[in-house]
Order: structure tokens, then sequence, then C-alpha cells
């Protein structure tokens, strides 16, 4: 009995040349999760497959499973192609390394929500507008509460509540804050992140001091994630 294809929306991860015209290319898909397929043929000029394959973009794609690790992908059209970007090098490098994480740490049978949260990603970094680092902000703590590793905005370490009149430093091993007499953020920062983490990179945009609120936790917000995977 012939197999049946199946048919999903897909954002490609990570691609390899195999053979002599071929490639491996790892899709997270909106259906099925994450799928390794073989591309026959994608490295000659006239290849009908090559255009759904793209970098940055999203794709109608339809595969078939097969008896080995590999699926076949059979269609693949390329449905929006977030190029705006890629005049950016610095977005091109940050979208690299998000593609890269998310290839680690998904399974094959990842949720939807990732999907769509890579999907978010590419749409905010397409939008010029958008400040790098917000976006960047956002991210790290969509991916930390997506995976279970939320960072706490709730109440400090070893306290209560938190006080407007405190600092606090950010404890990378806890994923909390802290209070202490020379720490580097305020209420102000745990608000911004706490936002961050239940909002649109567009909504993030118009709080007035947010992108320096944003400077101020990247390298913080970076670090746990990097601790966690």
């Amino acid at each position: 009995m012939a197999a049946i294809p199946k048919h999903t929306q897909g954002i490609v991860l990570r691609r390899i040349n195999y053979a002599e015209n071929d490639r491996i290319v790892t899709f997270l898909t909106r259906d099925f999760g994450k799928v390794r397929v073989i591309a026959k043929g994608t490295r000659k000029e006239k290849s009908r497959l090559a255009g759904g394959i793209e970098l940055f973009s999203v794709s109608d794609i339809g595969f078939v499973v097969g008896r080995g690790e590999l699926a076949t992908l059979g269609s693949s059209r390329l449905a929006k192609y977030y190029g705006n970007f890629l005049k950016d090098l610095s977005r091109i490098d940050f979208a690299y390394n998000c593609l890269k994480s998310i290839n680690k740490i998904t399974a094959d049978g990842a949720d939807k929500q990732y999907f769509l949260l890579l999907e978010q990603l590419l749409i905010a970094l397409n939008n010029l507008d958008l400040s790098l680092v917000v976006i960047s902000v956002w991210w790290y703590c969509q991916l930390a509460k997506l995976t279970g590793h939320n960072i706490n905005t709730d109440y400090p370490i070893d306290s209560k509540v938190f006080n407007e009149n405190i600092k606090y430093n950010f404890d990378i091993e806890r994923g909390g804050f802290k209070e202490s007499e020379q720490g580097e953020f305020n209420s102000n920062h745990i608000k911004y992140t706490r936002l961050a983490a239940n909002n649109d990179p567009r909504i993030l945009a118009k709080i007035t001091g947010g992108e320096q609120l944003a400077n101020d936790m990247q390298p913080k917000i970076r670090g746990f994630i990097e601790y966690v995977y």
C-alpha cells in the first residue's frame, strides 16, 4: 500500500548538502513537529522543490514518511518569505542562532507553539522599525516560558514581594531577581521582563524607555537561556 503524503507548513531549521544534487532539510512544521526530509534534486538549477526550502521563510510542504529516518519531500512552495531583514547582518546572525537553538531543544514531536513562536520571530525581525535588542529580550523570555523555565517575575528570590525602592540583581542559575544594595535592576526592569514573556514585541516597542531596559536586561536573560540549555 502506497504511503499517504502529509501536508503542512514548515520553517527550515537546517539544510545540509547530500550526495551530488540533494539536500537533507530539517523543518519545524505546524502540525508534525520537527521533520527531517531528503529533498532530491534541490541543488539542480531548475529544481521544482528548491524554492520551498529557503531559510527565513514559511513554506507549504508535502512529504512521505518511509521506513528510514528521513521522510521524502514531495512538494514545496514558498508561502511567506521574510527577506527584508537580510539587509542587517546583526539580525541575520541572531536569526541563525535562533534556528540553531530551536533545532537543539525541540524533539520530533515538538508542540505547535514552537512553530508559531518561530514564525512570530521572523515577522518581528522583518519589521526593521523594531529594535533588535527588544526582539531578542522578547525571544528569550518567550522561549524560557514555552520550555517551562519561565523567569520568575512574581516574587524575589528569598523574599515575598518586589519593592519599587529596592535594587535587584538577576540570578542566572535560579532564573529570578534577588535583592542587592548594589543591584543593577529596579522594578521597571522586572515589569519589562514580565511584559516580554506575555506580549508581542510590537507592544514592547511602545514602552517609554523600553529599549534601554531591554539593553540592560539582554545579557542576563541570554545568559539564563544559555545556562538552561
